[in-house]
């Protein structure tokens, strides 16, 4: 893979996330991305057949980074980075799949609400830190913990609306990313592209400006 996560998500500053249950219909979604011009895309594990549907996706979608999220053991980690995983997403921080990342050569972002799961987080070896839930944090959070950590680097997901509106006060915050989940995929293929398109448009230009 010679995309870089982090890169990426500087560039992007987006990351979709959704859970995979009908692989036709995951692939239609990942596929209206694609075309939009996303490089990154987190499919949360929250089904028996996520890992099933996560392996016939990677090989239809090799050049795009795929994230397993929701991951909290060190055999789903070890399980998804073997089916192609890029990268393991966690609500928090689990030592053991860190560690299984670390062996794997994966990248690792977990969870963390408060000032002191960051520290602790980035303390571990994580680079990228997810701010969850964003809809009780807000944006004022994430300015008050860039005082005391300044070169964190946080992805910030739940509840941020998929619009220009939702997305920019977090960016101005200085959130590296947000996580765009269940709002935007309510939306059809051809509405999911042309949204994520005019997203892309906005965020790629606050990226290159910041």
């Amino acid at each position: 893979m010679t995309l870089d996560l982090a890169g990426v998500l500087a560039a992007d500053r987006v990351l979709p996330l959704f859970t995979p249950g009908d692989e036709a219909q995951a692939a239609a979604r990942l596929a209206a991305l694609t075309r939009a011009g996303i490089r990154a895309v987190e499919l949360t594990h929250r089904s028996p057949g996520t890992l099933a549907t996560f392996g016939a996706l990677r090989g239809r979608f090799p050049a795009l980074l795929l994230g397993a999220g929701t991951v909290l053991n060190a055999r789903d980690a070890d399980a998804f980075v073997q089916a192609g995983a890029d990268f393991i997403v966690s609500p928090c921080w689990v030592p053991a799949v860190a560690a299984a990342c670390r062996d794997r050569g994966a990248a690792y972002l977990p969870g963390a609400g408060t000032v002191r799961e960051v520290f602790e987080a980035q303390q571990g070896g994580a680079a990228i830190v997810k701010l969850f839930p964003g809809e009780v944090l807000g944006p004022a959070f994430v300015r008050a913990l860039l005082g005391p950590l300044p070169h964190s680097r946080v992805l910030v997901t739940g509840g941020v609306e998929p619009t220009v509106a939702g997305v920019g006060p977090w960016l101005a915050a200085g959130a590296l990313a947000v996580g765009l989940g269940s709002a935007l995929f309510m939306l059809d293929e051809d509405a999911l592209e042309a949204q994520v398109t005019e997203l892309l448009g906005f965020t790629r230009q606050e990226g290159a400006d910041g």
